[in-house]
């Protein structure tokens, strides 16, 4: 994902965690420990999983936090 793409999704959800709503760290050293920003990095997540037809649109995309995405993996409520 290009950084325009990624600054929108940041923008359009204040920052937040799209799963559990929490802030997410804008770089690594807004984290005391490069563990915690292991978890804790925002990365892109697709609503609709590209596993059961989503896209990459950016419609289908929304950042959340790394811990958050792996737990929810490939579910989807379509």
């Amino acid at each position: 994902m290009n950084r325009e793409k990624f600054e929108s999704l940041w923008v359009a959800q204040g920052g937040r965690c799209a799963i559990c709503g929490e802030a997410m760290p804008a770089g690594r050293f807004d984290v005391p420990h490069a563990t915690v920003w292991k978890k804790k990095r925002p990365t892109v997540d697709h609503i609709r999983p590209r596993v059961k037809g989503g896209s990459d649109d950016l419609a289908n995309l929304q950042l959340a936090h790394a811990a958050c995405n792996w737990r929810k993996g490939d579910s989807w409520r379509g």
